[in-house]
């Protein structure tokens, strides 16, 4: 159950995805990679250890761990979907991802939803249906996919020296729907805490409680400190 593999399933029609070439699975430069302290022996269960050592980067205020019984092995993570927006969680979010994915020697995938035709048609006349940020007043002209790319390439700038990440742009018609049908092909699925408002309804609004609620591994929810949010720049 690994999101990047070539054959894992997970290419869905209407989304782009980069990144680096797989490598082997040495540590992070950016957060000293597997020499933990601590580390579980083999066999033993290693989610919520690496969950509640992530807790502690500075970013985060509260780190809960969702699911955990729906872990296939709980003794592994190989593969983490984070999900990208531009809430006030959003960089904390990647904060905590991060130190999980070196923590557990795992590949993060840096994932970001842009609204179809059918969100769009679906959004009132004054609400912005993509939890992306863009230019109030001109969402006719909005490229809301090149919005999207500034936020993971700060998502991207967010991780440092780590080097085992992919990004994938995806259109689809919720933001939930997405990320529950991708959760299948990965191990840990990592979330911001739900917002309110226009912006980040999409991403971060009930979006949360139905990834907690129908994602089919476990889901680790991020509550920001209310400082470090993705500049999408």
């Amino acid at each position: 159950m690994n999101g990047s593999d070539a054959d894992g399933g997970n290419a869905r029609e209407g989304g782009t995805r980069n990144g680096g070439a797989r490598g082997g699975s040495g540590g992070s430069a950016g957060t000293g990679g597997a020499d933990h302290a601590g580390e579980p022996a083999v066999g033993d269960p290693v989610i919520r250890p690496a969950v509640d050592e992530a807790g502690g980067v500075p970013a985060a205020a509260a780190v809960s761990l969702n699911g955990a019984d729906r872990a296939d092995r709980p003794d592994r993570v190989s593969s983490v979907l984070v999900a990208v927006g531009p809430g006030p969680h959003s960089g904390a979010t990647v904060d905590v991802a991060r130190e999980i994915a070196a923590a557990t020697d795992a590949w993060l995938e840096l994932f970001h939803v842009v609204p179809s035709d059918a969100a769009l048609a679906d959004a009132g006349p004054d609400e912005d249906a993509s939890g992306t940020v863009v230019d109030a007043g001109d969402a006719d002209d909005t490229d809301y996919a090149a919005a999207g790319e500034r936020l993971l390439d700060a998502a991207e700038d967010r991780l440092g020296g780590f080097d085992r990440a992919d990004r994938w742009l995806v259109e689809d018609r919720t933001a939930a729907g997405a990320i529950v049908e991708q959760s299948a092909y990965y191990d840990l699925v990592v979330v911001g805490a739900p917002t309110t408002g226009t912006v980040g309804r999409f991403v971060f609004g009930s979006t949360t409680d139905t990834v907690i609620g129908d994602a089919e591994v476990p889901v680790v929810v991020v509550e920001a400190d209310g400082s470090r949010a993705l500049d999408p720049a």
